[in-house]
């Protein structure tokens, strides 16, 4: 169970093996809950609130994750144990792999292909569900990644993937603007449908990142993505696979049922800017939390989403020490 504390002015503790949360009412008796810490995997911490350094010790020892997401749902911060995440010769394997560049690009591949099959995938479900045309769109980004297989390890193989991603997302991204109106995908856009995109994605990246520093992998060591001081490339090369699956088929339906855009729902930062009010935020964070706690049949078993985030950072990790020959995307078409 992942614990939200999107609350003003809550306070965590604890009692034996209870985490309990108080919280602040219009009475002078505070409101109060408890949960057992073996249920709890992961502390959200979405408001600004309190918590006790008997709390944080519990949470600890029992592996439970705390982190604190900024004002776009990106985390700013992580309380994380002190002890050492998988082996030495995991991120040493991670390195020769992303030094190598024809690896390092079959890897980069990968995602890219996942992320982009993901989103074909989900215009073909819209042109079934919403009776759109998207024909048209789907047949020309396929034709496109089929030449994802044809590039070969090269100065210029970078530009390449970057090229077919950006022409595929120009596709993906126009295509769900017949549906709904919006300036098109802007990754720094403040407009209220990116400002609700781009805070799933922070909820997202979070996930992505905990997995990462779980198994031990180096998050800024990527593969696809260039590394830059301060950039979690791995995170970013992992996320892309999930984006669609997570984010963009549990925000977009939101928009198009009129449940997500209302005045209440963002706060107005300048003429063209807004953000997400706190009732704006719960709805996103539902949305995401809903589909990630979602569960389908992977691998011969019931599974939540984000335990196969979890599962897809142990893959790629086997990816790099040699114990798996190849690195399959996580398919969206399994949730539909």
């Amino acid at each position: 169970m992942d614990l939200l504390i999107d609350t003003y002015g809550t306070y965590i503790g604890c009692t034996g093996e209870r985490l309990v949360l108080r919280l602040p009412s219009k009475s002078k008796k505070r409101i109060q809950k408890e949960y057992p810490i073996r249920r709890v995997s992961k502390i959200v911490i979405l408001r600004p609130s309190s918590i006790s350094t008997h709390a944080v010790k519990l949470a600890l020892e029992h592996e439970v994750d705390i982190v604190y997401l900024g004002a776009f749902g990106k985390p700013i911060g992580r309380i994380f144990s002190s002890d050492s995440k998988g082996l030495a010769t995991t991120r040493r394997a991670q390195l020769e792999v992303s030094s190598d560049p024809a690896r390092a690009l079959t890897l980069a591949k990968s995602f890219i292909s996942g992320k982009c099959r993901n989103q074909i995938t989900y215009l073909r479900y819209l042109t079934a569900k919403c009776g759109a045309d998207f024909e048209k769109a789907v047949t020309q980004t396929e034709t496109i990644l089929k030449t994802i297989e044809a590039i070969r390890p090269g100065e210029g193989a970078r530009d390449q993937l970057l090229g077919i991603e950006g022409f595929i997302a120009d596709k993906y991204w126009g295509s769900l603007k017949q549906l709904h109106k919006f300036p098109g995908r802007i990754p720094q856009g403040r407009d209220k449908f990116n400002s609700a995109i781009n805070y799933g994605y922070g909820i997202l990246y979070n996930e992505i990142e905990c997995a990462c520093l779980y198994i031990g992998l180096d998050p800024y060591l990527g593969l696809y993505h260039s590394e830059r001081y301060g950039k979690p490339a791995l995170v970013l090369d992992l996320i892309e696979e999930f984006r669609v699956p997570v984010v963009d088929s549990a925000i977009f339906p939101l928009f198009l049922e009129k449940k997500l855009g209302r005045r209440g729902d963002f706060e107005r930062v300048s003429k063209t800017e807004y953000r997400l009010s706190p009732e704006g935020k719960a709805k996103v964070v539902e949305a995401v939390f809903k589909r990630l706690n979602q569960t389908v049949k992977w691998k011969r078993k019931q599974r939540a989403v984000k335990d196969i985030v979890q599962d897809q950072s142990q893959h790629l990790a086997r990816y790099f020490l040699g114990n798996e020959s190849m690195y399959m995307p996580f398919d969206f078409s399994l949730l539909l």
